[in-house]
């Protein structure tokens, strides 16, 4: 692999750990996904730093960022822009002219999507799978790259709307936040502590890592070989998750309502490529699949009452899977491709 890219995925790595603190698996899922040009979910409650992480991001890379805070009134215009009445001082004519809107950006964050109804989740539909926005029967391309970061507050939370399935499919990756550990919250509120008193610190750092190395990056990573056995691996994993295919498991089927599509299994394997070449591997190794495995799975997983009841959620279940996958083929369990 080239030495300028494992070069600035540590810049990238170092300037991150500066600002979050305690959050290494989200950071590595994060940075996964970054580096194959997707999109990523991130679940957590208030507060963990999620809106943080996606702002780290976007200063280390110095790519433009945008954020939309998505609320219960927020409309599909406010997204995507509009076509506005607009008046030609020369000629005195009118005409419709297209605004565009906060989407047209490299970074966009969505903040507390479920907050917004499921037609404002929709309007990003298109700009996520096509990375085009059309309006008025005009089709306008989208800067490259682009990316979503959404933030999502759990369901439980009050105010909130379940996400489309067909929107939810189009992230790449769900990465749950989880509170940190006692170590770093206490180097958190230190760094908090001494920022604040210091008046004249400088809050605009410049960018690590430039637009053009990130494209390389992405290209570095879908070129990281993966052997055929792993590929049907993936296939295997993906088809148990859907209760009327005969791979998955007996016992597991009253468990599921629907599985995962095959977008699934190429998201899964952009992401075990991408881990690779975060740990500058050669090559895909089992490790990696397992490693990534739930945040490609566990969002488009749909468990049904027994599930719940059987106290088993989608991150239990993917480990189950992965479990009967290994015992039918021991090869795996050693990492051998």
């Amino acid at each position: 692999m080239s030495t300028g890219i494992q070069q600035a995925i540590a810049a990238l790595k170092e300037r991150i750990a500066t600002v979050i603190f305690g959050q290494k698996e989200i950071v590595v899922e994060t940075m996964a996904t970054l580096f194959t040009g997707g999109h990523i979910l991130t679940t957590g409650a208030p507060g963990l730093a999620k809106t943080t992480l996606v702002k780290a991001f976007a200063t280390a890379l110095g790519l433009e960022f945008r954020r939309v805070q998505f609320t219960p009134d927020l409309l599909p215009s406010d997204i995507t822009g509009s076509e506005i009445l607009t008046l030609d001082q020369e000629s005195g004519k009118r005409y419709f002219e297209f605004v565009k809107g906060p989407v047209f950006t490299n970074l966009l964050l969505a903040d507390e999507i479920n907050r917004a109804s499921p037609r404002t989740q929709s309007a990003l539909l298109e700009a996520m799978q096509e990375r085009t926005v059309t309006t008025a029967g005009r089709k306008y391309e989208l800067p490259e790259p682009f990316m979503v970061f959404a933030t999502r507050n759990p369901y439980e939370s009050e105010g909130t709307f379940n996400l489309p399935e067909a929107q939810i499919d189009r992230f790449l990756s769900h990465a749950l936040i989880t509170y940190p550990d006692i170590d770093a919250e206490t180097k958190l509120l230190k760094a908090h502590n001494s920022y604040n008193a210091n008046p004249d610190h400088d809050d605009m750092q410049p960018s690590c890592v430039s637009a053009s190395t990130l494209r390389s990056i992405i290209a570095a990573s879908a070129r990281v070989p993966i052997a055929d056995a792993l590929i049907e691996a993936i296939t295997e994993l993906v088809r148990a998750t859907r209760p009327r295919d005969p791979l998955c498991p007996p016992e597991l089927r009253s468990h599921i309502i629907y599985g995962a599509s095959p977008r699934a299994g190429l998201s899964l394997i952009a992401l075990s490529k991408s881990l690779a070449l975060l740990q500058d591997e050669g090559e895909v190794r089992w490790q990696h699949v397992v490693r990534m495995a739930k945040p490609a799975l566990r969002h488009r997983l749909k468990l049904s009452s027994a599930a719940t009841r059987a106290k088993m959620d989608a991150d239990t279940l993917v480990e189950d899977l992965l479990a009967q996958l290994v015992q039918r083929n021991h090869r795996l369990a050693t990492g051998s491709n």
